[in-house]
C-alpha cells in the first residue's frame, strides 16, 4: 500500500513477488506492499509512518541501519545476504521461517530522496543448496573421514579450513582446534612446505611428495610425506593436502643407519677385543691345518708350556701332545672335521722343561682349519685326586668306626649268650660225670634259650644287611594287621589306646608276611616304650602312587604303586639328630639292658630288601610317625595257610640226599632223617653230590645248603633238575646272597628253611614235601 501523496503504479507495487518497503528521510515507512503484509503479518496501515526498529524490535542491525543511511545520504546501494546478515522475522505462506536477501538503494534525488528496501525470498534456493551440500558433505565425509592419511583443506593464505579425524589424531589436537590455524605453525621447519605451497597455488603440481617433520601437541616429532592439489570454488582458491605417516619407514631407515654404524663400531671393537684376548688370555690358543700344522699361536704357549713362538709356528700340534694321548687326540681332531660340532678333549701337553700339563681343549673346525682353545686343568685334576683320596680316607674311617661299633655290639651280646651256653654245657658235663642227673632239664633249656637269642640276633643282623632269606608273596595287608590286633593289644600297656585305621580297598603287597609281622610288632613296641605315661597309637594302611623318584633321607624310592603301613604315636618324639641315626645298628635311646638297638635297623633292612623304604617323622613332644612302603602285588592274594598241630609221621624208606659242608649240621640232619624212617645219602659239597645225582640211584628228596664252597646249592639244584625234573628240593640257608632278593630263586617243588632251625620244624617240612 502507498500513501496518498505517493503516486507510483499501485497495482504493480503490490503485484510483484518480492517485498518492497520505501523509507523517507527519517527512515519511516512510506510504502509497504502486499508481499510484506503477508510475510510480516503487519498490515500496511500499521506499518506506514513507523520505523523498522519499531516494527522489528531487536532485529535491525547496525549494518542494516548504516546501509539505509548511506542510501539516503550518499545515494549508494548495498546488498545484505542471508549468509552474513541475520534475517528479519518473516514467514512464508506455509508458516516456515523466510530466508531472504536485502537490496538497499536510493530512490529519487535530494532533497526528496527516499530509500527502497527490497526483500528477495531465497528460502527454496537455500534449501536446495543445503540438501545438495549435505549430500556432498556426506560423500566427502565418507571418503575423507575414513581415510587413514591426514587430509587438510587450506585456503589461499595457508589457513586450515577443514580436517579429517586422521589429521586430528596425527597432530593430537581436536578438529575445531586445527581449523583456523596455519599449517606452517604445525611444522618444525616450514621452509620446504612454503615453497611447495607457493608452487601449487601457482598451478604447478608437485613432482614428488614433500617430506615434512611435524610437531605434535605432545612435543614429539612426526615424520610425514605431503602431497597437495589446487582447486577452486565460487572463485575462491583452495589447496587439499594429504599427509602420509612415514614414521615406521623413517624409524626403519634410522634403525638401519644406526645398525650399520653400530655394526661397524662393534666389528672394530670385536676385532680389538679378540686381539687383546688372543694376546692376554691365560689359555693356549691355536689355529692349525687339518694335518695339525700350527699356523698361529698366542703368547700363552710360552707362558704355560715354555715353548717360544718360532719353535711352534709351522710345527705339528701332535708333536706337543704326550705320547700316550697322541693317537686319541689325532682321532678326535679328525672327528671334529667330520662331524663339525664343537668337541672337548683333555690330553697331556709336553712342556719345554720335559714335564707335562693337563690341558682341556675345546675346538671347532671349518674351511680346512681348526681353531682351538686349551685350558690348563692340571691344578683341578690334582685337587680332584687329593679330594678323592681324602674322601676315600674318610669313608675308610667311617667304615672302620661302623665296623668297630658293630663288632663291639655283636661281641657284647654274643659273649653274654656264649657265657650262658658254655656255662650250661659245662655244668651238664660235670653233673653227668658225677652221676647227678637231677635238675639237668633247666640247664639244657637255658642253653637252648641262649642259642635261640643268638639266632634272633643273627637274624636281625641279616635283616639290616639286607641278606636275610625272604619268601616274598602276595599279602593282604589289612587282613594281616587285623589278625595281629589281639597280639598287639596284649603287648601294649593299659593306658595306651590302640586304633586300627585300615583304608578300604588297600592293594596286596609283595613281601614276606612273617617279616612284616615282626616289623609291625617292633614298631608297636617302640611306640609303647615312647609313651610310658600312656597315649594313642594308630596303625594305618593306605595306597600311594609315587609318580617320580623321591628321596627319603639317604634312600630313594622308585616310581610305582606302594602299600603304606603307618604306625603313629603321641609319645615323647625324637630330636632331629636322633632321627638321623635311628636306623643305625646298636643305636638306641633306651636305658642299658632294655634294647639291643637292632629293631629299627632290622625294619630298615627288611624294607630295602623288599624294594621299599621306611620313612620316619618325629617332633619332640608331639610323637613319632613311621611309614613302611612296600611294593604293590599285581595279582590275586592266596589265603595264608594256617599250620595245624601235626604228629611226626614215619617215612617209608624214601631216599634223601643231604649236601652240607658243615659235618655237624649234616650229622644232625641225617640223624633226624633216620629217626623218621628215611634212607640217607651224604655229600660234603657239590662235586661229591654230582655223581649221585647223575646216576640211576633213586632219590626222593634233595636237601642242600645254599652257601656251599665252589658250586652253590642253586647250581646243584639246576643240574639235578636237568637229570631229575620232578625231584623235590629243600634249601637250607643261614645267609645266601642270591636267596635274599626278588629273583625267582624258588621254583615249583622247592622250599627253604632258615638256619638255625628247630628239628621239629625241619621234620614237618620234610614230611610235608614228601607227602605232596
Amino acid at each position: 500500500m502507498i500513501t496518498p501523496d505517493f503516486h507510483p503504479a499501485v497495482s504493480t507495487f503490490d503485484a510483484v513477488d518480492i517485498g518492497l518497503v520505501i523509507l523517507d528521510g527519517d527512515q519511516c515507512v512510506r510504502a509497504w506492499n502486499a508481499w510484506m503484509e503477508s510475510a510480516s503479518a503487519i498490515p500496511a496501515s500499521e506499518a506506514i509512518g513507523r520505523s523498522l526498529d519499531v516494527l522489528f524490535p531487536g532485529h535491525i542491525t547496525a549494518r542494516f541501519s548504516s546501509a539505509v543511511s548511506h542510501a539516503l545520504e550518499l545515494g549508494t546501494s548495498g546488498l545484505l545476504t542471508h549468509a552474513l546478515h541475520p534475517p528479519l522475522p518473516l514467514r512464508t505462506r506455509s508458516g516456515q521461517p523466510l530466508i531472504h536477501n536485502l537490496a538497499i538503494g536510493p530512490l529519487g534525488d535530494p532533497p526528496t530522496r527516499h530509500c527502497l528496501v527490497q526483500f528477495t525470498d531465497v528460502t527454496a534456493t537455500v534449501g536446495r543448496e543445503k540438501v545438495l551440500r549435505e549430500r556432498q558433505n556426506a560423500r566427502y565425509d565418507a571418503v575423507v573421514g575414513g581415510a587413514p592419511d591426514a587430509i587438510l583443506t587450506l585456503d589461499s593464505g595457508g589457513t586450515i579450513q577443514l580436517v579429517n579425524p586422521a589429521a586430528a589424531q596425527e597432530f593430537g589436537y581436536a578438529t575445531t582446534e586445527l581449523v583456523g590455524r596455519k599449517l606452517e605453525a604445525l611444522l618444525r621447519d616450514p621452509t620446504d612446505w612454503s615453497n611447495a605451497f607457493r608452487s601449487v597455488l601457482s598451478g604447478t603440481p608437485l613432482a614428488r611428495p614433500v617430506e615434512l617433520v611435524a610437531e605434535r601437541r605432545s612435543g614429539t616429532p612426526s615424520y610425514l610425506e605431503a602431497s597437495a592439489s589446487r582447486w577452486e570454488s565460487d572463485k575462491r582458491v583452495f589447496v587439499t593436502v594429504i599427509l602420509r605417516d612415514v614414521n615406521e619407514r623413517r624409524m626403519a631407515v634410522d634403525a638401519l643407519r644406526l645398525l650399520n654404524r653400530t655394526l661397524e663400531r662393534r666389528v672394530a671393537q670385536s676385532t680389538a677385543d679378540r686381539t687383546r684376548m688372543w694376546s692376554l688370555s691365560a689359555d693356549v690358543m691355536v689355529v692349525a691345518d687339518r694335518d695339525g700344522t700350527m699356523n698361529s699361536i698366542n703368547p700363552a704357549w710360552t707362558q704355560l708350556l715354555g715353548w717360544p713362538e718360532p719353535s711352534l709356528v709351522g710345527a705339528s700340534l701332535f708333536d706337543f701332545v704326550v705320547e700316550e694321548d697322541r693317537a686319541r687326540f689325532r682321532a678326535e681332531l679328525q672327528t671334529l672335521f667330520t662331524e663339525g660340532a664343537p668337541r672337548r678333549i683333555e690330553v697331556g701337553m709336553r712342556t719345554a722343561d720335559g714335564g707335562s700339563r693337563r690341558v682341556e681343549w675345546s675346538g671347532v673346525a671349518g674351511d680346512g682349519l681348526v681353531q682351538a682353545v686349551g685350558r690348563d686343568v692340571t691344578a683341578e685334576r690334582e685337587a680332584e685326586k687329593a679330594l678323592a683320596k681324602a674322601e676315600e680316607a674318610l669313608r675308610h674311617s667311617q667304615k672302620m668306626e661302623a665296623i668297630g661299633q658293630l663288632t663291639g655290639g655283636i661281641a657284647h651280646d654274643f659273649n653274654n649268650i656264649l657265657t650262658a651256653i658254655i656255662g650250661s654245657m659245662e655244668v651238664l658235663k660235670r653233673r653227668i660225670r658225677a652221676g647227678r642227673f637231677d635238675d639237668l632239664q633247666g640247664f639244657m633249656d637255658g642253653a637252648i634259650a641262649s642259642a635261640n637269642r643268638a639266632a634272633a640276633l643273627t637274624h636281625r643282623l641279616l635283616a639290616f644287611a639286607r641278606r636275610q632269606p625272604l619268601d616274598p608273596k602276595a599279602v593282604d595287608v589289612n587282613r594281616l594287621v587285623g589278625g595281629m590286633e589281639d597280639l598287639l593289644g596284649r603287648t601294649l600297656n593299659e593306658n595306651v589306646r590302640l586304633e586300627l585305621a585300615l583304608e578300604a580297598g588297600v592293594w596286596p603287597a609283595l613281601t614276606d608276611a612273617h617279616q612284616l609281622e615282626n616289623a609291625i610288632l617292633n614298631l608297636v613296641i617302640n611306640a609303647r616304650d615312647a609313651m610310658p605315661g600312656g597315649g594313642d597309637l594308630v596303625i594305618t594302611t593306605t595306597n600311594e602312587v609315587v609318580q617320580e623318584r623321591q628321596r627319603f633321607g639317604q634312600e630313594e624310592v622308585e616310581p610305582g604303586d606302594y602299600v603304606v603301613i603307618g604306625v603313629r604315636d603321641t609319645g615323647s618324639g625324637m630330636p632331629s639328630d636322633v632321627v638321623a641315626r635311628v636306623f643305625e645298628p646298636f643305636f638306641t635311646t633306651k636305658p642299658i639292658g632294655q634294647g639291643t638297638g637292632l629293631g629299627l635297623s632290622m625294619i630298615y633292612g627288611f624294607a630295602r630288601q623288599s624294594r621299599g623304604v621306611v620313612r620316619v617323622e618325629s617332633e619332640v613332644g608331639h610323637g613319632t610317625y613311621f611309614r613302611l612302603y612296600l611294593p604293590r602285588y599285581a595279582g590275586d592274594v592266596q589265603p595264608r595257610a594256617v599250620a595245624a598241630n601235626q604228629e611226626f609221621e614215619k617215612g617209608s624208606g624214601e631216599t634223601v640226599l643231604v649236601v652240607e659242608d658243615d659235618s655237624h649240621v649234616r650229622m644232625i640232619i641225617t640223624d633226624v632223617l633216620r629217626e623218621l624212617g628215611y634212607s640217607c645219602l651224604e655229600a660234603g659239597d657239590g662235586q661229591a653230590a654230582l655223581p649221585v645225582l647223575t646216576s640211576n640211584t633213586t632219590i626222593d628228596l634233595l636237601i642242600t645248603d645254599v652257601g656251599l664252597p665252589g658250586m652253590n646249592g642253586r647250581q646243584i639244584a639246576e643240574i639235578a633238575r636237568r637229570h631229575r625234573p620232578a625231584l623235590k628240593i629243600l634249601f637250607v640257608t643261614g645267609y645266601a646272597e642270591h636267596a635274599t632278593g626278588h629273583s625267582p630263586f624258588l621254583s615249583a617243588g622247592m622250599e627253604m628253611v632258615t638256619k638255625p632251625f628247630a628239628l621239629d620244624a625241619l621234620a614237618l617240612k620234610i614230611r610235608a614235601m614228601l607227602g605232596k
